[in-house]
This record gives structure tokens, sequence and C-alpha cells, in this order.
């Protein structure tokens, strides 16, 4: 009886999908408009890992200070983290599902459009919602996965009042986003 159970366990082994730890960063750039100019800024997620199994990737909560992003001009920026409260609410949280990982490769092998929609959780403050982004630019080398998601917010939609400067000078309510992911296996 104990060979059957090993000789069942031996054939089964193949089977089992060993997990991929990722170390990932990523960066944050945005862009926005003002009845001025356009402006753009930047931040960063915090240092994570991800670990894929059988093809999945499993990316954890990301979060983003808002102290730490940055426009170049430290009276738009200062005027952005009063908008966004950031003494009471100092992150901004990304949250995804698992993610197929073998349908990129799949696309990106394929040369089809190497472009992916990818639905997350944007929490802003304390309003959470539904976000459709496009994974693109996606480029795998051995150890090493980056890519872009791509999406636009209406500060509307999580309750933000646009910075406005003596009610003239107002910003516009569409925001552009950029996260530049980078995964490296270890």
């Amino acid at each position: 009886m104990k060979t059957f159970i090993f000789f069942t366990l031996f054939l089964l082994l193949p089977a089992i999908t060993l997990a991929t730890d990722y170390h990932g960063n990523c960066t944050v750039a945005f862009e926005g408009s003002s009845t001025l100019h356009d402006f753009n800024g930047k931040g960063r997620c915090e240092p994570f890992t991800a670990s894929e199994i059988a093809g999945i990737i499993n990316v954890p909560e990301l979060t983003v200070a808002v102290a730490d992003m940055d426009t170049d001009n430290s009276s738009r920026d200062n005027k952005m983290r009063k908008m966004f409260e950031a003494e009471k609410y100092p992150l901004i949280t990304g949250m995804s599902g698992p993610v197929s990982l073998s349908t990129i490769r799949k696309v990106s092998e394929e040369n089809i459009d190497s472009t992916q929609p990818l639905l997350f959780q944007l929490k802003i403050r304390d309003i959470e919602k539904p976000v459709t982004a496009i994974l693109q630019n996606i480029v795998e080398t051995e150890g090493k996965l980056t890519a872009d998601l791509a999406f636009t917010l209406s500060l509307a939609d999580y309750k933000l009042k646009a910075p406005s400067v003596f009610g003239i000078i107002r910003v516009g309510d569409t925001i552009k986003v950029t996260t530049s992911f980078l995964f490296e296996a270890h």
C-alpha cells in the first residue's frame, strides 16, 4: 500500500506547479489639465511580492502614498494633498484579482495587439470603485516582466473637489494615469 501511495505521488508530482515569486515595483505617472495649462506628476507604489502559480499571478494590494506624489510645483502639490485629505487618507490603494499571466504571454507571443483590459478596484480616500484599465507594453525576458497599466479617472467619481486658484484657474475633472510595473523573479 505504501508503494502505491508513493508511486501515485510520484506520478502526480509534475502536475503540481511550484510558485514563482516576483519582487514588484511600480511608478505612477499622471496627467491633468487646467484652464491655464496642462500638468503632470509622479508617484511610486510600495515594493511588493507577487506569486505566480500555474500561469496565474496574484498581485497583492498596492499602495501609493499621497504625500510622495509630486508635480514639481510645491503650491500645486499642497493643493493636491489637501484635495486628497492626505493626513486623514494617506494612501491610494489598488486591488486586482488574479491575473492570467498565461493569457498575457499567449497574446504577446502571437503578436496580437499586445493590450489587455484589466479590471481592478481603486480606493481613494474612503471611496472604492471598479476601474477598467488597459494592460500594455508587455515585455517578458528571462526572469523579468514589465508592463504598463493605463486608465483615466474622474475626480468627481471619488468626490474630490478639483483645486482652483482664485476660483478662476481650475483643474479639469479627468486625470490620465499610467502605472509602470517591473516584476523580477527571485
